[in-house]
């Protein structure tokens, strides 16, 4: 017992010391950025919708008839921003709460401020620093590795479901026969079942043998009970839900003409790509309008229609939250001068 303790108090200290170390260094990043973010961020912003995406070119391509129905679509995609980014909050706070008593306005400013610096960061990395640098009391790698919970579970809704719409595919253009894909289908739901058993039973990532360094931090992965592991899947499902609904809304109001299951399989592979694409190469090559280009192609000869469906989520689910995060960023920065 008395060894247990020792050890106990010997990573500790070593936390604290760890936490006590990187407050400086995190400051110093900051200061360096401060001036540097507000003209990189709207520059970033200003390239995607005039260069990247050509918004300009294509609004005058189409011809959006705002009647009612169309103010109904457009207002209920908002809405549904505004619930994606409320249960993205919730989850966070849940996760965070183990082992850091936040407000659910202080999530949500972390949340948010990871928006704001993942639009400017390649793979997600800026989603982790922003989140991480509001949390006041818990040491950053501990942040991270929930941050990394809280988005294995949203990757594990995306996969599933788009690995399920990629078997539709290969049987639609006759690449599998029908026994094939019922064969297919079979064997990723049980690698699916699987894959949600492992992230419910998580904790045996702290027993992990991996350096000393490392392995204090490992523990966060059995703070969490199965229960609790589970209302965070069931979080990020409605998060895929709300996706889903969203993109079908944009789809409809720039009256792209594919049925539901048409509809419905195509934005599934196509936020399937998205999410497994690096995001470098989204800004380079705009993999978000490619990859919706090359599903609904298959069903449709528009193209200006479905760019500005792609495009037009980008800028409800990640600019308009984006430019929120970004004052709370600096805002953080003035209360923590």
């Amino acid at each position: 017992m008395l060894c247990l303790k020792s050890n106990k108090l010997f990573y500790s200290r070593k936390l604290q010391n760890t936490l006590i170390a990187e407050q400086p260094y995190l400051k110093k990043i900051i200061s360096v950025v401060k001036f540097a973010l507000l003209p990189i961020t709207f520059g970033f912003i200003f390239y995607k919708l005039f260069y990247a995406y050509d918004l300009d070119r294509l609004w005058h391509e189409t011809t959006v008839v705002w009647n009612v129905k169309s103010i109904v679509l457009i207002v209920l995609t908002l809405v549904l921003m505004l619930f994606n980014w409320l249960l993205e909050t919730l989850k966070w706070r849940l996760l965070v709460q183990k082992n850091e008593n936040i407000t659910f306005i202080e999530a949500m400013q972390g949340v948010l401020s990871g928006v704001a610096l993942n639009m400017i960061t390649p793979n997600q990395l800026g989603d982790f620093v922003g989140r991480v640098i509001h949390l006041k009391k818990m040491d950053k790698i501990r942040g991270t590795l929930i941050t990394v919970i809280g988005h294995t579970a949203q990757v594990i809704m995306t996969a599933g479901f788009g690995l399920y719409a990629l078997i539709w595919f290969l049987f639609y253009n006759n690449i599998l026969t029908e026994n094939q894909s019922n064969t297919a289908y079979i064997v990723l739901l049980v690698l699916v079942v699987v894959t949600i058993v492992a992230y419910l039973n998580m904790a045996w990532l702290s027993k992990l043998t991996i350096t000393t360094k490392i392995k204090p931090y490992l523990d966060v992965f059995k703070l969490y009970k199965r229960s609790e592991l589970l209302q965070v899947l069931m979080i990020s499902f409605l998060r895929y839900i709300i996706f889903l609904a969203q993109y079908y809304c944009l789809l409809m109001l720039f009256n792209v003409n594919v049925n539901f299951t048409q509809g419905m399989a195509c934005i599934i592979a196509t936020l399937c790509a998205q999410s497994f694409v690096p995001s470098f190469i989204l800004v380079e090559v705009g993999m978000r309008g490619a990859s919706a280009l090359w599903f609904f192609g298959m069903f449709t000869t528009v193209v200006t229609p479905v760019l500005l469906t792609a495009y037009s989520l980008w800028i409800i689910n990640l600019m308009i939250p984006g430019l929120i995060g970004l004052f709370f960023i600096l805002r953080w920065r003035q209360v923590n001068k």
